[in-house]
């Protein structure tokens, strides 16, 4: 999948390109279309994942996450790992 076949289909789907990404099985594998999606991403094997999910995360009345409503992440993943 080139970078221009990526905007397509975001802009295909009315999906932002302000969204932010999340990579799954990042080897070197080619990424393909059927495998791009909307979705929250888990960052438990992540360095600074938490520290996004921080700043980006709504927050309720007494300044706690709203884990259940934490915006949805570009999910590129290659199906492998």
């Amino acid at each position: 999948m080139t970078i221009q076949e990526l905007i397509d289909l975001c802009t295909a789907n009315e999906i932002s390109l302000d969204t932010h990404i999340a990579l799954r099985a990042k080897d070197d594998y080619l990424l393909m279309g059927s495998r791009v999606y909307l979705d929250n991403a888990y960052f438990g094997n992540c360095e600074n994942g938490s520290d996004l999910v921080d700043k980006i995360a709504p927050r309720d009345n007494d300044g706690d996450i709203m884990y259940d409503n934490v915006p949805y992440f570009l999910i590129l993943d290659t199906g492998r790992g």
